[in-house]
Order: C-alpha cells, then sequence, then structure tokens
C-alpha cells in the first residue's frame, strides 16, 4: 500500500518473483480499458466505500496488487480485512519530485488536456479522467496546483491511516534497500537466489503511456475517418451542384 513512485514497480515484480500468481500494477492499467471504468467508479464511490465484490471484477485474477491500489488504500483493507499489506516507504522530497515530474505534470500536460477533452471522448475512454479524479482525491484537492501544495499533508496521512488500519501482524512497513529478508519473512517465503529486482518505472511508464498516446491518435483517426470522408464527399458534390448550376 505504498504509495505511486515509492518502489512499487519493483515490489510487484518482486512478489512475482516469489511466485505470486498475478501482481496488479498501474502499468497494466494503460492498455485495460475495462480497468478505468472501475477506478472512475471506484473514485466516484470513495465516500460510499467500495465492495469486494465490485473490488473483484478487477482485482479477482491477481493475488496481490501496488501502486494506484494506495490511493484506494483504506477502503481495499477493509474490503480485504485478511489481506497481507506491505507499506513502502520513500523520503518525502524524493517521492514528491517523482510524483510531480512523472505523474501530476503528465496528467495535467497539453497533450493530456487534448486527449482527455479530444481523443478520449472519441474513444469512449475513461483513462484520463478517471486518473485525475484519483490523483485529486488522493490529495483531497480540487486541481493540480492545490495538490501539489497539499502534498506533504497527503503523504503523512496515507502512511497514518494504513497505519491506523491495519492490524500489526498483517503490516509490514518497508523501505526499498531493505532486501528480500524483512519481505520474504512476513509473506512466509524462502529467499530466492537473486537479486531484488530494480525497476525504472519513470522510463516504463513514460514509454507505455507514449505507446498509448500513439494508439489513441491512430484509433481516433480511424474513428473519424467516416464522418471526415462523408462530410469530404458532401462538400465535393455541393462544390459540384454550385459549378455546375453556374
Amino acid at each position: 500500500m505504498g504509495l505511486p513512485r515509492t518502489g512499487s514497480a519493483s515490489l510487484a515484480e518482486a512478489l512475482e518473483i516469489l511466485g505470486y500468481d498475478g501482481v496488479y500494477h498501474g502499468v497494466k492499467a494503460i492498455d485495460s480499458p475495462e480497468d478505468w471504468k472501475v477506478f472512475d467508479r471506484a473514485a466516484d464511490a470513495t465516500f460510499l466505500g467500495f465492495t469486494q465484490e465490485e473490488w473483484n471484477e478487477l482485482y479477482a485474477p491477481y493475488e496481490a496488487t501496488t501502486d494506484m491500489a494506495s490511493v484506494f488504500g483504506t477502503h481495499l483493507i477493509k474490503a480485504y480485512p485478511d489481506a497481507k499489506v506491505v507499506l513502502t516507504i520513500r523520503d518525502f522530497d524524493k517521492w514528491f519530485k517523482s510524483m510531480d515530474e512523472n505523474v501530476l505534470q503528465q496528467l495535467w500536460s497539453p497533450a493530456a488536456n487534448f486527449s482527455v477533452n479530444v481523443i478520449e471522448p472519441i474513444l469512449g475512454s475513461r483513462a484520463g479522467p478517471a486518473s485525475r479524479k484519483m490523483m485529486l482525491g488522493l490529495f483531497e484537492a480540487k486541481n493540480v496546483d492545490e495538490a501539489r501544495s497539499k502534498a506533504r499533508e497527503a503523504y503523512d496521512r496515507h502512511h497514518r491511516e494504513i497505519q491506523d488500519c491495519v492490524p500489526a501482524d498483517q503490516l509490514l512497513i518497508y523501505r526499498m534497500g531493505e532486501g528480500w529478508e524483512p519481505l520474504c519473512e512476513f509473506l512466509g517465503r524462502p529467499v530466492p537466489d537473486v537479486e531484488f529486482p530494480r525497476v525504472n518505472e519513470a522510463a516504463a511508464l513514460k514509454a507505455k503511456i507514449a505507446e498509448k498516446v500513439k494508439r489513441d491518435m491512430s484509433s481516433a483517426a480511424l474513428t473519424l475517418a467516416p464522418y471526415v470522408f462523408g462530410i469530404g464527399a458532401l462538400g465535393i458534390a455541393y462544390f459540384a451542384a454550385t459549378q455546375y448550376s453556374g
């Protein structure tokens, strides 16, 4: 339940190495339009809560989840009260710098504005709006500038709430760099004979987003093509008619 940008991709890979059958990380959602519909509904239902049955629409095929799950941390813990929770913690200044550069700036960039306002409505996608809604919910903010100003408050609140609602024997507070031993002892798994993974999450995320934007632009162009052709045909017909009548 560590916040995004706290080594969640490395933790996800570590859990897969330990034998967990499917670990959900935010990068997986980029190519999964149906997942964003669940996240969108969950963001809207934050004050009412999301039931385990509703969460199972997304998480049923997985044994563990990291990254975006932290946005709904306390709600997921209530829905799955017997789950073990790994709370990854990163130094605040490093965490916020990474969050701002790789999440907030990306979600509110000119390209993102164009995608949210033009491309995604054409495709029926909820990825951009849901992502923004989730981030503003995490920071309890009305806009991205307020999110930045409330970053420290959100960071402290998240760690406090997770520790308050998880029984001590179900919680591991973990800092990246501590290696396999504390994680394996907590999860009851043998220590693997490989190095603990270190994933360049920012690079992987940017590559995935760039790929998705390119794909969405192509899909939107294909979706609009019949209408553009129809408008063009009408224009040609009108031009021909005016020329003939003249």
